[in-house]
């Protein structure tokens, strides 16, 4: 660490961002949510149909068939809130009266078409201000003035953000918590990308990764700094580049956040600007939200059929069955399925493993045969009840035969009790006949 920080001035200006990533749930229509397309995709009349951006979600990193799935539209939508930011920065301020070094320059809103979606608050900040947002987003050491500056924050994306959506598009946005003695800790739940633009590349693999996880610890970054406590930490980072064998970026990914640690570009000396900070980990947003977009998924199919058991929803097993197993055959990414670079899938992977993903899926998949069971066992009620119905019917016809038979005898014609006697004398030959040749079988299979 000691040779990386030589010869650089001014670490305490070194710029950091953090982006607060909010859950949420949505009612409405899907195909009425607006979406922002990116900078690099607004020339759009010279793309064909399927290359054409109709959800301003898309990554370089994803495979090309994960991205025509992002970029069609109905999977996913990204929204960038760039006339709402001022306000929100404005009436923040003014409600809790006290200054602060953060600044809120970005607000998006990624809606997938289940019904969840994620607000992300990106604030901006200088290395030298990080125990600031430590002491706002920790969620252990939070005091009554930090925690009055969260719930400013939330009320006030309530009234700039939900109440607009749902008086323009028709979409009513409430936090995935739902009830208001959950939505006090939607901050302290809320996941976390933590950003910072370092001043110089990275000769070993291990700083990059030290420093990446002072970011998620919300230190100095230029702090040496372990403990040996925190167990659930993955590492990834770039490739070595073989130009100038340095590594340009790494991340530390935990439970509670994935930090990175962004170097100058290959050949480059100057680090990242501030404002070129938020798009360079454009990418590394929109790989962590299909990520959140599996937890958060996992989490509402288990409420669903929490709800179901409960009697608390009417929805049919089947229909929960349908929308467990669409999740999973169509909902769920395997590392290999989201890029083709190793870097990327190994961040990917590390992110899904520390999230909980693969254990909920298993979880989910547990549930659907249990949901099995239940089904079988209702079919299985229902059958009885069929063959209950079908039997009574066949008795009311066997009793109504009878009696048309004993009509026809009391009526004393020879030829008709000449008949019947003759046919009930044929069934009970035919019927010993063959008990005979079943019985002579079982006996010939005895003495073989």
């Amino acid at each position: 660490m000691e040779k990386y920080w030589e010869g650089v001035k001014n670490t305490e200006e070194i710029d950091r961002g953090l982006y607060i990533i909010l859950p949420l749930r949505y009612q409405g229509d899907f195909q009425k949510i607006p979406f922002s397309a990116k900078k690099t995709n607004t020339d759009q009349n010279n793309k064909s149909d399927e290359e054409r951006d109709r959800s301003g979600f898309d990554s370089d990193d994803f495979l090309e068939i994960l991205s025509i799935k992002c970029r069609s539209g109905e999977f996913v939508k990204r929204c960038m809130l760039e006339e709402t930011v001022a306000t929100v920065k404005r009436k923040w301020k003014e409600a809790v009266k006290i200054p602060f070094p953060y600044d809120l320059t970005q607000l998006q809103v990624f809606s997938f078409n289940n019904g969840i979606a994620f607000l992300t608050v990106y604030l901006a900040y200088k290395n030298k201000d990080v125990q600031e947002i430590y002491q706002l987003i920790n969620p252990g050491y939070i005091d009554d003035k930090k925690q009055e500056i969260q719930d400013s924050l939330l009320a006030i994306l309530e009234q700039e953000v939900f109440e607009s959506w749902h008086k323009e598009y028709g979409v009513q946005l409430k936090w995935f918590g739902q009830s208001e003695k959950t939505k006090i800790y939607m901050m302290k739940e809320a996941y976390r990308l933590n950003v910072a633009a370092l001043p110089k590349r990275f000769e070993e693999r291990k700083i990059a990764e030290k420093i990446a996880y002072n970011e998620h610890r919300l230190i100095d970054v230029t702090k040496e700094f372990s403990d040996l406590s925190e167990k659930d930490v993955e590492y990834a980072s770039g490739a070595r580049d073989v130009n100038d064998s340095h590594y340009g970026w790494a991340c530390a990914i935990t439970s509670q956040e994935i930090a990175y640690a962004y170097g100058p570009k290959s050949g480059k000396t100057v680090p990242i600007t501030a404002e070129a900070l938020p798009e360079r980990a454009e990418d590394d947003l929109e790989l962590t939200m299909i990520v959140m977009y599996q937890k958060y998924t996992c989490m509402l199919l288990n409420e669903k059929i929490h709800e179901r058991f409960q009697g608390i929803s009417a929805q049919s097993i089947r229909g929960l069955k349908k929308e467990a197993l669409e999740f999973i055959a169509y909902g769920t990414l395997t590392p290999s399925q989201v890029s083709k670079w190793n870097n990327v899938c190994e961040t990917y992977r590390a992110l899904q493993k520390e999230n909980g993903v693969n254990e909920a899926l298993d979880e989910i998949k547990e549930k659907i045969e249990l949901l099995n069971e239940e089904q079988d066992h209702i079919d299985s009620k229902r059958e009885s009840r069929v063959s209950m119905i079908i039997a009574v019917f066949g008795f009311v016809s066997i009793v109504a035969a009878a009696l048309q038979i004993l009509d026809y005898l009391s009526s004393g014609k020879g030829v008709m009790i000449g008949g019947f006697v003759g046919a009930v004398s044929g069934i009970l030959t035919i019927t010993l006949y063959y008990f005979k040749k079943i019985e002579n079988k079982s006996k010939n299979n005895e003495i073989i």
